[in-house]
């Protein structure tokens, strides 16, 4: 986790408030965001931010009115200036720092697309909007969310298939490599059929439940921790939260959040997150 801080991308928000305008710069450790053909039109998927209480706050009321936010960080090709849509879910924690007054606020913003995602959500859609490109992870995920009978051995088969059948794109990322795969349950269920029958793929062959590798979670500090389950697909995830110092206080400057982002070391235990 050395220098940490150089792989994080900045937000910023003007606000023009009754009788001010507000400016908000804060650090951002994750970004999604699909353009729309080759137009700086699109949206955000997924906004990581961490701050002081007032400026977090002023970015969970612009998520809710649907104001565009500005982001630049390494590896993007010039500003992206986006809202994340209506309907847009955000989740808000804090992280004590031993010794400060103040905790750090972290603020994680979804639209409404990558919350549908989630384990039985908006089953007939044909895209699932993904953090990571690992096989393993797309396999994981797809199967969550639609039922899927699969395996682990099977993911390099299946993402051969998404990309053979130019079923999954690559989006722009902070800190994530995302992926939108575009397919509906049925239409997976025949791929796997045909596979199985042509000896593409074979079952397992031994009945029993599966086990998913330990892999990346939706956030860098967060990482899941796969458990031993019975049934065909089924996992639980318990996060834990590897910032050591964040922050020296809850309204620090920019400069300082740098210097302590460098500080990130071992996990501590936080609650889980919604699924």
């Amino acid at each position: 986790m050395e220098n940490a801080h150089e792989r994080f991308g900045w937000l910023e928000l003007t606000r023009v408030l009754k009788d001010t305008t507000a400016h908000v710069r804060l650090r951002l450790d994750r970004m999604v965001a699909e353009m729309t053909g080759r137009s700086r039109e699109g949206k955000f998927h997924l906004l990581s931010v961490i701050g002081g209480e007032t400026d977090v706050g002023a970015v969970w009321a612009a998520v809710q009115q649907n104001q565009a936010f500005k982001v630049t960080g390494a590896g993007l090709d010039g500003t992206y200036e986006l809202s994340l849509g209506e309907k847009a879910e955000c989740f808000r924690g804090s992280m004590g720092v031993p010794g400060l007054k103040r905790p750090v606020r972290h603020l994680v913003a979804v639209s409404a697309d990558l919350a549908g995602t989630r384990l039985g959500a908006a089953t007939m859609s044909n895209r699932t909007i993904l953090t990571d490109d690992d096989p393993i992870f797309v396999v994981y995920r797809l199967a969550e969310r639609f039922g899927l009978p699969v395996v682990p051995a099977w993911a390099d088969w299946f993402m051969r298939e998404l990309r053979r059948r130019r079923a999954i794109t690559s989006l722009a990322g902070i800190g994530c490599s995302p992926v939108l795969a575009s397919g509906t349950k049925a239409k997976f269920m025949n791929w796997i059929s045909r596979a199985l029958r042509r000896g593409e793929i074979t079952f397992p062959p031994g009945n029993g439940p599966v086990r998913w590798p330990s892999m990346p979670g939706f956030l860098d500090f967060l990482h899941p921790r796969p458990v031993r389950t019975s049934g065909f697909v089924s996992r639980r995830e318990d996060y834990v939260v590897t910032e050591s110092a964040l922050d020296r206080a809850a309204h620090s400057p920019a400069s300082q959040c740098d210097q302590l982002a460098k500080g990130l070391q071992a996990p501590r235990p936080l609650a889980d997150p919604p699924s």
